[in-house]
């Protein structure tokens, strides 16, 4: 809600619960030239920390006023379960940090922009093949986050190089990600384990993939007509 993120804004009522961290020999030390933007400026690199209004603050307020209430969960059984989340879960947050280190190298080193110029060369034909970049970074992660952390940078540039709407491209990034859920690897994964069918992840692959690829390629027709509309 705006009235809630308003209150943790600069002038906000609770500013300084959000602590604003420069990144050390980053911060303000590199530019942003044309022709990515019309001015040359400097690149901000703040950690913003948002100790109340990140939404893990209320999921572990919540958990600490369940197992307080609670008659079926002592402290140490909520303890245990905490111990067994991070077990089960420190794969993939290794794997997400380290994808967000990737996407904020290319973005400071000037990677992103660099491919999106490229890009821009294949000219109003590269709407047609946006959504495509988005379904092979959530069939590479596995996540459409993940893929528009480390793609959405690049949608914007060669949107903004071909005369385009970034949030199109930015769109459409997403879009053929969602498509891609389909055939993700981890995705299948989990579905399998989660309805007993480990094992026959290859059998629901081949289910799939017609539908992920015929999706992608309505998607891709949509945003490639769009482009010449918005």
């Amino acid at each position: 809600m705006p009235q809630f993120k308003q209150l943790f804004a600069n002038d906000g009522l609770f500013a300084a619960t959000v602590l604003k961290l420069p990144i050390p020999f980053l911060h303000l030390q590199i530019e942003e030239m044309p022709p990515i933007v019309d001015a040359a400026h400097a690149l901000p690199a703040v950690w913003n920390v948002a100790l109340i209004s990140a939404s893990g603050t209320a999921i572990l307020i919540a958990v600490i006023i369940t197992t307080l209430l609670s008659s079926r969960l002592s402290p140490s059984g909520a303890f245990d379960q905490l111990k067994t989340t991070i077990r089960e879960l420190w794969s993939p947050l290794t794997m997400i940090s380290l994808i967000m280190a990737v996407a904020y190298i290319a973005n400071f080193s000037g990677a992103s922009s660099s491919i999106g110029l490229g890009l821009a060369q294949t000219g109003r034909i590269f709407p047609l093949i946006a959504p495509v970049i988005g379904w092979f970074g959530v069939f590479i992660t596995g996540s459409v986050v993940n893929s528009n952390t480390l793609f959405a940078h690049l949608q914007s540039v060669t949107a903004t190089q071909i005369g385009t709407s970034q949030a199109l491209l930015v769109a459409a990034n997403t879009s053929g990600g969602v498509m891609a859920k389909l055939i993700s690897p981890q995705s299948i994964a989990i579905a399998a384990a989660a309805v007993g069918q480990v094992g026959r992840e290859a059998d629901i692959m081949r289910t799939t993939l017609f539908y992920s690829f015929a999706l992608l390629a309505y998607v891709s027709v949509w945003t490639f007509m769009l482009s010449f509309m918005v």
